[in-house]
């Protein structure tokens, strides 16, 4: 009935693998920040702080605020493995993100 945690480990790298590199190459090619205004650590940056925002907030709070009305069925061990899960697929996103958009642009 329930999976194990590696489950949890592997949908997080993909999810925040696959949101990331969407939000890189989509702010870069529409150019958000403007180059001129912005260095590149700063272009890199908000995709990466806006994916953060998005795959985050839910598990923290589920293993901390929302601890009593979570599903019984969620274990410790599965909201780890997705955090986890999702901080490597920042990272993946990131690279995967910067190296299609230096092949498209």
């Amino acid at each position: 009935m329930n999976g194990h945690p590696s489950d949890k480990l592997v949908a997080g790298v993909l999810a925040g693998a696959l949101l990331t590199a969407v939000f890189v190459v989509g702010l870069l090619y529409l150019g958000i920040p403007a180059e001129h205004h912005a260095n590149m650590a700063m272009r890199l940056g908000v995709p990466v702080a806006l994916s953060c925002a998005l795959l985050f907030p839910v598990p923290l709070l589920h293993r901390t605020v929302l601890r009593e009305r979570r599903s019984e069925f969620i274990l410790d061990e599965d909201l780890n493995a997705m955090l986890l899960g999702r901080a490597i697929g920042v990272v993946g996103g990131l690279a995967l993100g910067v190296t299609v958009a230096t092949e498209m642009l």
